[in-house]
């Protein structure tokens, strides 16, 4: 027996999939979803609908790099 495809409908705020709201994540805010709705969805199908389509960029925090070998050596010690 072959699952069948979920339905999938997309809004400007949330995905719809089988009936099921799944609100998209909104950068810069909290984003917390119930777990009903995630096994609901499928884990596989959730991350791949919510998660971030390229990889997120990583700020220069501004540290020299004399900064970032004292905290690398602070935590190899640790």
């Amino acid at each position: 027996m072959t699952p069948q495809q979920p339905t999938i409908i997309e809004t400007p705020d949330a995905f719809i999939v089988n009936g099921i709201l799944v609100a998209k994540m909104k950068r810069g805010q909290s984003n917390s979803y119930d777990p009903a709705i995630i096994k609901a969805v499928g884990a596989d199908l959730f991350f791949e609908l919510v998660g971030p389509k390229e990889p997120l960029p990583i700020p220069d925090l501004g540290f020299t790099d004399a900064e970032w070998d004292e905290m690398e050596r602070q935590v190899r010690e640790d």
